[in-house]
C-alpha cells in the first residue's frame, strides 16, 4: 500500500473550473454537488492502483486586502480639494482626471458618491469571502480527509471590481510539500503553477514520487497554463477528461 498526499493549489483549481465548464458562475465559488471524495480517491487510483490516501491540502487564501488602502475621513471630505485629496485621486487615473476640472461643489459631492461607492463594493466582497470561507468548512466537516490551509492575501481593487493574484499560497503549498515528505511516498499536485518545480525537485531526491495533474478540455486539448516545467519534473502527469471531472464536479447545465 503507497501513502498518498495530495497538495491542491486552491485557486489555480478553481480558474480551471471556471475555464472548462462555461455554465458554472465564478461567484459560486466551488460546485456545490461536488463528489469531493470520489474525485480524490480517483486521483489516487490514477497514482498509484494500491494509492491509500493520507490527507488532501486544498490551498487557500487566509486574508482580503483591499485597494484603495483606505478613503477620505469625514473631516477631510468637508474642505476637499483636488490639491487635499490627491493621494487619494492618484488611486485611479481615469477617476482622478475627470473629477480635477469639477467646481469645489461638485467635486465635494463626486466625491462623496464615489467612496460611497467603493465601500459599498468593499463590503460586498467581503460578505463573498466569508462565503467562500462556509463552503471551505462545510467541504472539510463533511469529508474529514480534507484540510484547508490557509495562507497569504489576495487583493480586491474596488474601482475596478477586480481580484489580483494570490500572494504567498503557492509558498505555503511548496513548503509542505517538502516539510510533510515522512508521511507520504507519493505526492500528487494539482496545480498548473510553475513555482513549485524546486520543491518538486527536492521531494524526488528525497525518494518520493510526484505526479501532477493536468485537465482536458470537453475537444480533448490540454487546459492552458503555466506548468510546461513542473510537467516535465514531475513523474508523470495524471490526465483528468473533461467527463471524468464533470461527473466527479457534477455541474448542472453540462454533459459529456
Amino acid at each position: 500500500m503507497k501513502r498518498v498526499c495530495i497538495f491542491l493549489d486552491g485557486e489555480n483549481f478553481r480558474h480551471s473550473i471556471v475555464r472548462l465548464f462555461e455554465a458554472f458562475k465564478k461567484a459560486d465559488y466551488l460546485p456545490s454537488q461536488a463528489d469531493w471524495a470520489n474525485l480524490f480517491q480517483y486521483m489516487v487510483r490514477r497514482a498509484h492502483p494500491d494509492g491509500e490516501l493520507v490527507r488532501v491540502y486544498w490551498y487557500v487564501i487566509e486574508l482580503l486586502d483591499f485597494f484603495p488602502y483606505r478613503f477620505p475621513k469625514d473631516s477631510e471630505m468637508d474642505q476637499a480639494t483636488p490639491d487635499s485629496l490627491g493621494w487619494f485621486l492618484r488611486c485611479d487615473r481615469s477617476f482622478g482626471r475627470g473629477m480635477q476640472a469639477l467646481p469645489p461643489e461638485a467635486f465635494r459631492t463626486c466625491l462623496t458618491k464615489e467612496v460611497k461607492r467603493l465601500k459599498d463594493a468593499q463590503d460586498r466582497m467581503r460578505t463573498r469571502f466569508v462565503g467562500w470561507r462556509r463552503v471551505q468548512d462545510g467541504i472539510a466537516s463533511r469529508w474529514p480527509r480534507i484540510e484547508f490551509r490557509r495562507a497569504g492575501a489576495i487583493m480586491y481593487n474596488a474601482f475596478t471590481g477586480k481580484l489580483g493574484s494570490e500572494k504567498a499560497v503557492d509558498v505555503k503549498l511548496a513548503t509542505d510539500l517538502i516539510m510533510l515528505r515522512e508521511i507520504y511516498d507519493i505526492a500528487v499536485i494539482v496545480s498548473g503553477d510553475q513555482d513549485y518545480v524546486p520543491a518538486v525537485q527536492v521531494v524526488k531526491d528525497s525518494g518520493k514520487i510526484v505526479h501532477n495533474v493536468v485537465f482536458r478540455t470537453r475537444g480533448g486539448r490540454l487546459l492552458p497554463g503555466g506548468a510546461r516545467r513542473l510537467n516535465l519534473l514531475t513523474d508523470s502527469c495524471i490526465e483528468v477528461s473533461y467527463g471524468d471531472l464533470l461527473v466527479h464536479l457534477n455541474i448542472p447545465g453540462h454533459s459529456c
